[in-house]
């Protein structure tokens, strides 16, 4: 957890996913509903509001730059170069986004691509100059038309099983 303070003789600090306030004892964020692995989490990245970054790339994305954004219409979304080394954390706020189609990664520092095989609905993804050594994880990912590896320090049997598991997709390695 954040720095924690009393307030109305409540424990409280702030949600690590949205960053407003929460009681340590909290079930679920009433802010965002993160449940409370997530909420109370120490960030174990430098970017310790998630919500921050993803509101800064969906705005982005959707050219708004202020307004209310609607996450339901964002299809590609790019975090380059960050520093990302865990994507935990990022995954609360990428499981908002039902319309994610594209996701660039590339230049961080990715080593567990694991959280990413619950984003079934991926066409396009980036991870070239990562850490990344196991793409097995990616195997789950059956919509994938395009795949960028390159720069990963990873053996030509990684990619062809990934091929094999994943056949309509192009790999680039």
């Amino acid at each position: 957890m954040g720095r924690v303070r009393q307030v109305a003789g409540m424990a409280m600090t702030a949600c690590a996913e949205c960053g407003k306030d929460i009681s340590t004892s909290a079930v679920m964020c009433p802010n965002c509903g993160a449940p409370p692995e997530v909420a109370l989490a120490v960030a174990a990245t430098v970017d310790e509001s998630p919500s921050g970054w993803l509101e800064e790339a969906v705005r982005e994305a959707l050219h708004q730059p202020e307004g209310k954004v609607d996450l339901a219409r964002v299809e590609m979304l790019k975090h380059e170069g960050a520093g990302v080394v865990d994507l935990n954390p990022m995954m609360m706020g990428l499981r908002r986004l039902p319309a994610l189609k594209m996701l660039s990664l590339s230049r961080n520092e990715i080593r567990d691509v694991a959280p990413l095989a619950e984003l079934a609905g991926l066409r396009y993804l980036f991870l070239e100059k990562n850490c990344i050594n196991d793409v097995a994880p990616l195997c789950e990912l059956k919509a994938l038309k395009q795949l960028w590896l390159y720069g990963n320090p990873l053996q030509s049997g990684d990619i062809i099983t990934l091929e094999q598991a994943v056949p309509k997709c192009e790999v680039f390695f």
